[in-house]
């Protein structure tokens, strides 16, 4: 046998060392805890902003659709003007009404204040001189023609109304 004798720790030394390492482990399960709360965070932050730049980019890849899908409209108006043949022109007229339901469904409606110039509504491409005389200029702005329908997509505007405005500058 050894002469030596091994001597154990002290028992207030040993449980004092094991309450530091206690203490010491408690705070990295703090940071350890911390740092994934925040990485729980940093995750659902780029979900949601992942989400609405999905969301952006389908808006403008529709806008762009709706705004060529407008000139389909467009032909089509034109179309009823040319057309002789009411079998013709009951044809187009279904498709057309198909489409615009569509249109409709997808937010895409005709924008129907016609009455006076909105410059947030309308692109004035002509003005008309008032011919009345002594007039009181009260019809200042009044759209007397419409060159093409304006639309909005979704509460906004994907094309103003073309029109023709009263003038009397």
């Amino acid at each position: 046998m050894n002469s030596e004798k091994e001597e154990l720790p002290k028992q207030t030394e040993t449980i004092d060392e094991l309450m530091a390492k206690i203490s010491q482990l408690e705070k990295e399960k703090e940071q350890y805890l911390d740092n994934l709360k925040r990485a729980k965070n940093d995750v659902l932050r780029l979900q949601s902003e992942y989400e609405e730049k999905l969301k952006q980019i389908k808006e403008i890849a529709n806008f762009e659709l709706v705004y060529y899908l407008l000139n389909i409209l467009d032909n089509f108006e034109l179309a009823f003007n040319e057309v002789k043949d009411d079998a013709v022109s009951k044809g187009f007229y279904l498709i057309y009404s198909q489409l615009k339901d569509i249109l409709n469904k997808f937010g895409v409606f005709e924008i129907t204040e016609m009455k006076k110039f909105d410059p947030n509504l309308h692109e004035a491409i002509l003005t008309e001189k008032c011919s009345k005389p002594q007039c009181d200029k009260s019809d200042d702005g009044l759209i007397v023609e419409v060159f093409s329908k304006g639309y909005v997509y979704n509460n906004k505007i994907i094309r103003p109304a073309r029109v023709k405005v009263l003038s009397h500058n």
